[in-house]
């Protein structure tokens, strides 16, 4: 059976109706006994219990607490977690830059971390596609990157779980050696 507009206006206005007529006020009853012990209930239990004189009920809608575990400082700005690494950028080597006469040694680093971070992050570098063992520093030295174009990347490693939490940006480097005479 197909309805036109109005017909579905006056049954959807029909149900609301409806429904608004057969809404049910809550009463509280309320009674209190011989020893002083105020007792509710939504139902009148016996004929102890009056119908309770109570204040409208006033819903102040929540709002969700963000559970920062320390605040940043005491000016009231907002709280900033001592541990949360907010830049994780490789610093050295920088992009597309020649490296001359190390002898086959790289000295990665990224933004430095604080001694909060330090105790729960460690770094990992990613040289050319091999991950190297995850240090401590923000610093770390390589042998053995020999001439020619190279990639480095790191992540940010939880020390606890070996979870990766952040990744650096990946850095095009050109490594060189000097000419014998």
């Amino acid at each position: 059976m197909k309805y036109n507009p109005l017909q579905k206006l006056i049954m959807i206005g029909l149900l609301l109706a409806f429904f608004t007529a057969h809404a049910e006020v809550k009463k509280i009853y309320k009674y209190t006994d011989e020893e002083g012990v105020t007792h509710y209930s939504e139902t009148k239990l016996n004929d102890n219990y009056k119908e309770a004189d109570l204040p409208d009920l006033t819903i102040v809608p929540s709002t969700p607490v963000k559970n920062d575990p320390v605040s940043g400082n005491d000016a009231g700005d907002e709280k900033v977690d001592p541990t949360e690494v907010a830049a994780f950028t490789i610093t050295k080597p920088v992009k597309d830059e020649n490296l001359w006469g190390t002898g086959g040694k790289l000295t990665a680093s990224v933004s430095p971390l604080t001694a909060a971070q330090q105790e729960i992050y460690q770094v990992q570098f990613i040289i050319d596609g091999e991950k190297n063992k995850p240090a401590d520093g923000s610093t770390q030295v390589f042998e053995g990157i020999y001439r020619g174009e190279h990639q480095v990347q790191a992540l940010l490693i939880n020390r606890f779980n070996n979870k990766v939490i952040k990744k650096s940006q990946s850095v095009t480097f050109f490594m060189h050696q000097n000419s014998k005479k």
